[in-house]
């Protein structure tokens, strides 16, 4: 009897050794307006009942920037998360911090470019550097452009008298100062209904997209050049301060996540703005919302944006393990597809737009197409170090001019000068 009972308590603990359950702590943002947290806890909740050996912990950091932050303490101070989904621009200085861990090798092992060929192309352009892939699309994005189609229809034969169609959203820089004038509304000096909104707080990702509009780019893809007192440039800048302070028809710096808040409610006619922030005005506006192509220039165009997950460095291998299946999880298609329709971000799994899900989505809501069919047009975000240092100085100007305390030329001087110098300490 005695030596059953060993046996049954040397049987339990090797099944408990086998059944080791890996805790993993997860990094994460929300970027757009909208109850977010919610899908992502859901999603994990999900994640963990399907791998009871592995245990995701889901950490709400903030917004891109607050999460880049509390990322950089957790690697300086030994203690980093296991995985994280980080703002994708901010790539080389996980690099420079030697923070994360490429990931070539757990791709070779899921069949080398076969399995990367399920993601867009245009988003994994900013998971590559030195040859290398540091990082796996997920919550992914592209400024798309909206309008009030019922604002349209109310100025109708307004904008047909100039020859500009009040069924469609602009197509052109022209179209789209000519479409503003005309469906600004006023009375006296008060302005009731804004004919467009370029928003405050990611303006810089909004000029980046203008400068691929105009046939251009803001830094060199291998971060040692930037390019910010080009011509194209200060085109961009002049059209922005004649909207904001001589025609007037765009408020100067409406904060990012109330800027879809003030849309949803009429008081603009258009908006640029993120893919995610979709659900949010489909749920609130109570007229009809188009959705359409960023108007070009020379050319279309626009980055992508968004967070990408990275693996980290300081970890056991048994966790950057775990947290791989993890990652592949949840970019699968059925999950791609899952948190793309609740959260507006596009489906950055190609075979995610075949599940049942995502195809009735569609039926109901086609709009969510707009940002997928645009990313042929695509361009990968700027990258480089201290991106965040980058951003201050690129907002900074970009706010200078639309509240008209720098001219255009000013402003473009400035952000070259700062970001170049910023650029060249880490090229040589």
């Amino acid at each position: 009897m005695k030596r059953l009972l060993v046996f049954v308590l040397l049987a339990i603990l090797v099944i408990s050794a086998s059944a080791k359950v890996i805790h993993l702590k997860f990094f994460y943002p929300v970027g757009v307006a909208g109850p977010l947290a919610r899908v992502i806890n859901n999603m994990v909740s999900e994640f963990n009942k399907t791998h009871p050996n592995i245990k995701v912990e889901p950490v709400y950091c903030g917004n891109y920037d607050q999460t880049m932050q509390k990322v950089q303490t957790a690697v300086l101070g030994g203690n980093p998360p296991d995985v994280a989904v980080i703002e994708i621009s901010e790539l080389f200085t996980l690099i420079n911090m030697d923070a994360i861990i490429p990931l070539d090798k757990y791709v070779e092992k899921e069949g080398g470019e076969e399995f990367l060929s399920q993601y867009y192309k245009a988003f994994l352009g900013n998971s590559y550097a030195y040859g290398k892939i540091w990082a796996i699309p997920f919550q992914r994005s592209t400024i798309v452009f909206y309008w009030n189609k019922d604002l349209f229809k109310k100025h109708a034969k307004e904008l047909e008298a100039v020859g500009l169609d009040p069924n469609r959203a602009p197509r052109t820089w022209y179209e789209l100062v000519k479409y503003a004038q005309i469906l600004t509304e006023r009375k006296g000096n008060e302005v009731l209904v804004h004919g467009l909104i370029l928003p405050g707080g990611w303006n810089d990702w909004i000029f980046e997209a203008f400068m691929y509009q105009n046939g251009s780019y803001l830094i060199s893809p291998d971060a040692k050049k930037a390019n910010f007192d080009s011509l194209e440039a200060v085109e961009i800048l002049q059209l922005w301060h004649e909207l904001t302070n001589v025609y007037k028809v765009n408020p100067p710096l409406r904060p990012w996540n109330t800027t879809p808040v003030d849309f949803s409610a009429g008081k603009a006619a258009m908006m640029y703005y993120s893919t995610g922030g979709l659900p949010l005005i489909l749920k609130t506006a109570n007229f009809r919302v188009g959705v359409s192509f960023l108007p070009m220039h020379v050319q279309y165009g626009t980055p992508v944006g968004g967070g990408n997950f990275f693996i980290f460095k300081g970890i056991p291998k048994d966790h950057q393990d775990a947290a791989w299946e993890f990652v592949k999880w949840m970019t699968s298609p059925y999950w791609a597809a899952y948190w793309s329709i609740n959260s507006g971000y596009v489906c950055v799994n190609k075979k995610g737009y075949d599940e049942d899900i995502m195809k009735e989505h569609l039926k109901k809501y086609p709009q969510y197409l707009v940002a997928r069919d645009q990313l042929k047009f695509a361009h990968a975000k700027i990258m480089a170090p201290e991106f965040q240092r980058i951003r201050k100085i690129m907002v900074t100007n970009l706010d200078s001019v639309m509240l008209g305390r720098k001219s255009p030329q000013q402003a473009a001087e400035d952000m070259q000068k700062g970001i170049q110098a910023i650029l060249d300490r880490y090229s040589k």
